[in-house]
């Protein structure tokens, strides 16, 4: 749902009945979507209100791309939002190949994280430098900071050539949180670029296609958060976004085998 401005995806996620919701507030390359939110403090304070009246808690917002050490200045403005909506997480990919360089950066950032009241969550993904879980464990653990923690999804599991099972070898506290979806077809991806495409436009719902996410969902602690992740194929800008999100609901209650 990438397509709904942040401020009616609030009222969507507590009218459909989720107790979280997030935001993309970093402009999208894959999309061109960008809601403007980050710099204005007009647009800021009328999103935190919001945010407020609908009584939605807000679980993360994204996405700081840890390219080089200057992402540790660029992450201020989102790191300042989080704080501002009341948001548990930023989200945060690996983008820098080299191993000592990429962890410092995480600290750093982790350190900034905590003035500002908040934690980070870095995501692996088989297009990013954190291309796998174990390389994502790894600079989570060097980093060694108690507020930065791993973001496991479905769909980049499997297409990263790992297994549900891999989550039970690493410490339950890594995963606060994880994001599921399926998808068509089970197995690593050809290659990053046809993950980075199907990670964009090819999820399904979490009780639909081939992934393993009944599994997924058993491996992972039991007080781990689940978030239903999108877009999803054919409704990036859905015509009705609180009826699809009540699809979404249901279908994750279904595949955790939750009654409603």
């Amino acid at each position: 749902m990438m397509t709904v401005p942040p401020a009616r995806l609030a009222a969507v996620a507590a009218e459909a009945g989720f107790d979280f919701t997030g935001f993309r507030l970093t402009p999208s390359p894959s999309t061109g979507i960008d809601h403007a939110v980050l710099g204005n403090d007009r647009a800021l304070e009328a999103l935190a209100r919001a945010v407020d009246s609908e009584g939605i808690n807000i679980l993360d917002v994204e996405v700081i791309r840890m390219t080089d050490p200057s992402a540790v200045v660029g992450a201020r403005p989102l790191l300042e939002a989080a704080q501002a909506l009341g948001a548990r997480y930023v989200i945060a990919t690996v983008e820098d190949e080299d191993p000592v360089r990429r962890v410092e950066t995480l600290a750093q950032i982790a350190e900034l994280a905590a003035e500002h009241g908040t934690s980070i969550a870095v995501e692996f993904m088989l297009f990013s430098a954190a291309k796998d879980l174990a390389t994502c464990v790894q600079i989570v653990t060097q980093c060694g900071a108690p507020n930065v923690v791993v973001l496991a999804d479905s769909l980049h599991l499997e297409r990263s050539g790992g297994h549900p099972s891999d989550l039970r070898l690493y410490p339950p506290e890594l995963f606060a949180y994880a994001q599921i979806c399926s998808a068509p077809g089970a197995g690593a991806a050809l290659d990053a670029e046809t993950a980075r495409g199907e990670g964009v436009h090819g999820r399904l719902m979490p009780d639909q296609g081939d992934l393993p996410v009944r599994e997924f969902i058993a491996a992972l602690p039991s007080e781990t958060i689940l978030t239903v992740e999108s877009p999803l194929k054919g409704q990036s800008d859905p015509g009705d976004p609180v009826a699809l999100a009540r699809e979404m609901l249901a279908s994750a209650h279904r595949v955790a085998g939750v009654e409603a």
